[in-house]
C-alpha cells in the first residue's frame, strides 16, 4: 500500500544540462505535519547530477504522442549471459501479465533476427533478438540479445537493463539525472518513510537518486532509494532496511513505493529477509509520452524486476517478473 509523507525540510532539484527541453524550478519550503510545533528549515539544494551532454541541432519540440501504440510490445529483463525474462506486453491499450489465466508462461513470439532496443539508465543501445536460451533455473526461456550490458551495482546479481522490439517512438524523450549520493533532505524523506518501524531509520542512507519528468508536465519527480543493509552472509540482518521513494517537487510529499525490513529484535526462529531496490531504467515502453519506471528488487536468493506506469500522481505496477527460490 502507498503511504504519504510530508516532511519539514526544503526540497530543490535541478538538473543539469536538461534546459534544451525544460527547466524544473526549486520547490518550495516543506513544512512539518508530525508534531503540534512547526518547524522550518532550509538546506543546501541538491547537487546536479550530471547528465551527459548531447548534440542540438533544433530548439522545435517534437509533437507529443497522441496514446499509446496500437500494437503489442513484449518487454524483458535481462543482463550480460543467457535468454531474457520476459516481463509481459503492452497489448494495444493495455498491459497483460507474462502468464495466462492458469498460471503459464506466455510465449512472447518473439523471432530471432527482430531488431531490438536496450535501455538502462546509462544508455540506449540498438541491436538484435537472438534464438532462446534458459531465462531461469525452473527451465523458462527468453530471447538473446546481442548487446552487452554491464553486471548490476550493487550486488553484482540478477537484471540489468530493459529490452524491447526497436519502437518508433522515442524511448528516453526527457533527460534523466543519476546520483549516487544526495543532500539531507532526502535522507529525511527515507527516514520518515520507516517511522513507526521497528527499525532504528536513522541508519539510513541514500543510495540512488534519480530525477526525472515523467509525464512531460514540467515538474521534475525523484525516485530515491534508502537503506540500511549490513554485511551478512545470510539473506539479511535485525535491524536492515530497504526502500524505494517517488517524491513529487510541486506536492512536497514522497510517496513509498517499496519497502522491506528486518525487525530489529527478531526472534531466534525467525528468518531474516531482506529485499532491496534499485531503479533500472526510465523509459516510455508504450509509446504513450508518459516514462515507466523499472525497478531491480532483489534477495539472496532471487531477483525481479517491477515495472511501474506513473499517472501524475503516484506509481502503479503495471509488469513484474523474477527468478529465486
Amino acid at each position: 500500500m502507498t503511504t504519504t509523507v510530508a516532511v519539514g525540510i526544503a526540497l530543490a532539484v535541478t538538473l543539469a544540462a536538461c534546459t534544451t527541453e525544460q527547466t524544473s524550478d526549486p520547490a518550495p519550503t516543506l513544512t512539518s505535519t508530525t508534531s503540534t510545533t512547526t518547524t522550518t528549515t532550509t538546506t543546501e539544494p541538491p547537487p546536479a547530477p550530471t547528465v551527459p551532454e548531447t548534440s542540438v541541432t533544433t530548439t522545435t519540440e517534437p509533437p507529443a504522442p497522441s496514446g499509446p501504440v496500437d500494437a503489442v510490445v513484449p518487454v524483458f529483463a535481462g543482463g550480460d549471459e543467457g535468454g531474457w525474462l520476459f516481463l509481459g506486453s503492452w497489448q494495444f491499450d493495455a498491459w497483460a501479465e507474462p502468464v495466462d489465466a492458469d498460471g503459464e508462461p506466455v510465449d512472447p513470439s518473439i523471432g530471432a533476427g527482430t531488431a531490438a532496443s536496450v535501455v538502462d539508465l546509462d544508455d540506449q543501445r540498438a541491436g538484435t533478438f537472438g534464438e532462446p536460451a534458459l531465462a531461469c533455473f525452473d527451465d523458462r526461456t527468453g530471447p538473446t540479445v546481442d548487446v552487452t550490458v554491464a553486471a548490476p551495482d550493487p550486488p553484482g546479481f540478477g537484471y540489468a537493463a530493459i529490452a524491447l522490439p526497436q519502437p518508433a517512438w522515442d524511448l528516453t524523450p526527457r533527460p534523466v539525472a543519476v546520483s549516487a549520493s544526495a543532500p539531507a533532505a532526502y535522507t529525511d524523506l527515507g527516514v520518515a518513510a520507516f517511522a513507526g518501524d521497528p527499525v532504528d531509520a536513522s541508519l539510513g542512507s541514500v543510495q540512488q537518486l534519480v530525477v526525472t519528468d515523467l509525464d512531460g508536465d514540467g515538474d521534475d519527480e525523484a525516485l530515491v532509494a534508502f537503506e540500511y543493509v549490513q554485511p551478512s552472509a545470510g539473506p539479511g540482518a535485525g535491524g536492515d532496511l530497504s526502500g524505494l521513494l517517488l517524491v513529487d517537487t510541486v506536492t512536497r510529499q514522497a510517496s513509498t513505493v517499496e519497502r522491506s525490513f528486518v525487525d530489529a529484535d527478531l526472534g531466534p526462529d525467525e528468518f531474516p529477509l531482506i529485499e532491496r531496490y534499485r531503479v533500472l531504467a526510465v523509459a516510455d515502453l508504450n509509446g504513450d509520452g508518459r516514462t515507466e519506471v523499472a525497478v531491480h528488487a532483489w534477495y539472496y536468493e532471487g531477483a525481479s524486476v517491477i515495472v511501474y506506469g506513473y499517472d501524475g500522481a503516484e506509481l502503479t505496477e503495471v509488469l513484474a517478473n523474477g527468478c529465486g527460490a
